[in-house]
């Protein structure tokens, strides 16, 4: 009875042809990759005004200051929203620039956040995204938050440490 419900392992043989045969059918079957490249089409007018309401009303803001009350997967949610959001044109503008460039006191919350091990690579993704704006890496680079980039750098813990060395290194986008 106690192998009653146990599935019979397969052979070597077995799982090569089951294998052979799935990639077969991927490989012949393109509707189902079509279909989801269509459904992730975005509209782009829909994109635009989702991203003017979201920096309008200051959600950035209250994004960033109730991070550290999110779990671990509503972070990384988080941080994918505001990443795809850093790179929404309006017209041929990037608004999230124009709202850094009258927020930049948020960078003061995100820079500190490597002092906090739970969260840190959460606010050094967000930084390196905001960064990526001359204006927030013209104050950055002005900032006491410089200095204390190379002591983020050498933080026992790799990953943070790591982090902290990607968010020095980043590369600016050309102004809007």
């Amino acid at each position: 009875m106690k192998g009653l419900f146990k599935p019979k392992p397969r052979t070597p043989m077995e799982l090569v042809l089951q294998t052979r045969d799935l990639l077969i059918f991927l490989d012949q079957n393109t509707e189902t990759r079509e279909r989801k490249r269509d459904e992730k089409n975005r509209n782009p007018d829909a994109c635009a005004q989702l991203a003017q309401e979201f920096f309008k009303h200051d959600t950035f803001r209250l994004l960033v200051a109730g991070l550290p009350k999110l779990d671990l997967g509503a972070r990384q949610n988080a941080t994918h929203v505001i990443a795809n959001l850093q790179r929404q044109l309006v017209g041929e503008r990037l608004i999230a620039s124009e709202y850094l460039e009258n927020n930049l006191d948020l960078m003061d919350i995100l820079l500190p956040g490597y002092e906090d091990g739970d969260i840190a690579l959460t606010y050094g993704a967000i930084s390196r995204e905001c960064i990526r704006h001359q204006i927030v890496a013209r104050y950055v680079l002005g900032s006491e938050y410089m200095k204390k980039c190379f002591t983020y750098i050498q933080i026992p813990n790799f990953d943070i440490a790591s982090d902290a060395q990607a968010t020095f290194k980043v590369k600016q986008k050309t102004p809007a």
